[in-house]
């Protein structure tokens, strides 16, 4: 069984749980998904993926020297694990749940994730994290791992292709908020009964 399709709670099925709350259209995964999918693959595990065009490619390899040039971040990916999955039972639902680990660092209990951005400056980064629920994801993969650190990368697509650094754990009131979110999505798919798309079951997403 993959990672996506065991049966526990990922950060990316509260998002989905939470559009289908708000009546949100469920979209196909886009462009800038597969591409930023495709990058973890070269950055994290140095592999290629065929689904590149050249021109592509030469942007995500140009995008992961700007990771190994910046020093921080190479000696990030040189002392952390990769791709770590970690499960737990969440503490007030009982619910199953699932995270899998860009960066994993055990001697400073330290997450890394890794976000590719469209964002020109470090200014509307952070806004992005704020858009897109980060403070979250980064309570959850906290919260489950027991983590002390959380740091994410935004890595720019475009020139001149920086690396934004936010520790979210840092933030005062990131991590309280992100966990005020996932712990009432949780508690609501307890009390619904929901089933995410990528457990790929026959069974409807809300009963």
């Amino acid at each position: 069984m993959s990672y996506r399709t065991l049966p526990r709670y990922a950060n990316s099925d509260l998002g989905e749980f939470r559009n289908l709350l708000f009546g949100y259209p469920i979209k196909p995964q886009s462009g800038a998904q597969t591409f930023g999918t495709l990058f973890h693959a070269l950055l994290l595990e140095n592999k290629p993926d065929a689904a590149l065009t050249p021109a592509r490619l030469k942007q995500a390899q140009t995008m992961r020297d700007a990771v190994l040039k910046n020093l921080t971040s190479r000696q990030l990916l040189e002392l952390a694990s990769k791709e770590v999955v970690k499960i737990w039972d969440d503490d007030r639902t009982g619910l199953l749940c699932k995270a899998r680990l860009d960066l994993w660092e055990p001697d400073q209990a330290l997450i890394v994730d890794v976000k590719t951005t469209s964002c020109r400056t470090y200014g509307d980064f952070l806004n992005q994290c704020e858009q897109y629920d980060y403070d979250r994801q980064a309570a959850f993969y906290v919260d489950g791992s027991q983590a002390r650190r959380y740091v994410i990368l935004g890595v720019q697509k475009q020139a001149p292709f920086s690396v934004f650094y936010f520790e979210a754990t840092a933030c005062r009131g990131c991590i309280e908020g992100g966990r005020k979110k996932y712990q009432a999505l949780l508690k609501s798919i307890k009390e619904v009964g929901f089933q995410p798309t990528s457990w790929a079951s026959s069974i409807p997403s809300l009963v």
